[in-house]
């Protein structure tokens, strides 16, 4: 018997139907996250700061608050709405004001101001593969770990580092009014894990979509087919897969399925790799591979 496997990779933007859906529990994990930097030399905060968005580890953003505009990275971004800009650009920028405002405070609280020194801010929103969400924060100081914050706990530990004795200056100072934690809990928890949400399914941009075997032009039955979980290809695409046994000498009789907005189409079951293109009109090409193993 052959075990034949259909694996279906998906790129951004491509439209089609299935009966995989785009949800937080599906296998693996989703992640957005985003980091800033801001400098400050001989103890004179600089003005401008960068930032950088990644959906599960992959760059869709840069900002540059000199030029006041986020650029988009790799295809999928370059489709947002422009309210969707607007919003990543406020959040940015006041961001990235907190965080100026926060090494002004840092610097104050030393003796020796010269030099070139950095805060770097990661924060962001995990949706687990059970469907929980979790928000994080983090605060790098000269590039060390400064300050590591649980937003389900309300609390930030403290790294053991050189500067460990002014980072417990500043956790001081935010459990003494409390704002900073209730404010980026409900940030992060609310507003960003929503928006990651938005952005996976905007990414992998399909919902019910059709994978399956036909034999002889007939779909096989259900029951026989082994489907598998929506997975993130590292490269920008999605794949998913459906496996049934094959016969000995009769893989000719077997091809993959895929329902396509309509457009049906259909490949040949072969041994190796067969790449195929979805119609030339998608904004962002598919590709179509069906992968058969030989079991001896």
């Amino acid at each position: 018997m052959f075990p034949a496997v259909f694996v279906l990779l998906l790129t951004p933007g491509a439209t089609a139907e299935s009966s995989l859906t785009c949800t937080p529990s599906s296998p693996g994990s989703h992640s957005l996250h985003y980091s800033l930097t801001v400098l400050c030399q001989d103890g004179f905060v600089q003005p401008s700061f960068s930032a950088e968005g990644r959906l599960d580890g992959q760059a869709f953003l840069h900002y540059d608050s000199g030029k006041g505009r986020a650029e988009p990275q790799g295809p999928w971004a370059e489709d947002f709405a422009a309210e969707t800009w607007d919003t990543e650009i406020k959040d940015l920028t006041e961001n990235g004001r907190d965080l100026r405002q926060l090494l002004a405070e840092t610097m104050s609280l030393q003796e020796e101001k010269g030099g070139l020194h950095s805060l770097q801010e990661t924060v962001g929103c995990e949706i687990r593969e059970d469907g929980q969400a979790r928000g994080f924060r983090s605060i790098c100081y000269d590039g060390k770990l400064f300050l590591s914050c649980h937003l389900e706990t309300h609390g930030c530990r403290v790294p053991q580092s050189l500067d460990q004795t002014l980072a417990m200056e500043i956790k001081k100072s935010w459990d003494t009014d409390g704002f900073q934690s209730k404010h980026y809990r409900a940030h992060v928890q609310g507003e960003l894990c929503a928006r990651l949400q938005s952005y996976v399914e905007s990414r992998m941009g399909f919902t019910d979509r059709t994978v399956a075997w036909l034999q002889d032009e007939d779909r096989v039955n259900q029951d026989a087919q082994q489907s598998g979980g929506v997975l993130p290809d590292g490269n920008g695409t999605y794949w998913t897969w459906v496996t049934i046994n094959i016969p000995q000498g009769e893989k000719q009789r077997f091809t993959c399925h895929e329902d396509h907005s309509g457009n049906h189409s259909a490949h040949p079951a072969s041994s190796g790799n067969t790449l195929m293109h979805w119609s030339p009109w998608l904004i962002l090409a598919a590709a179509v591979v069906c992968v058969i193993s030989i079991m001896f």
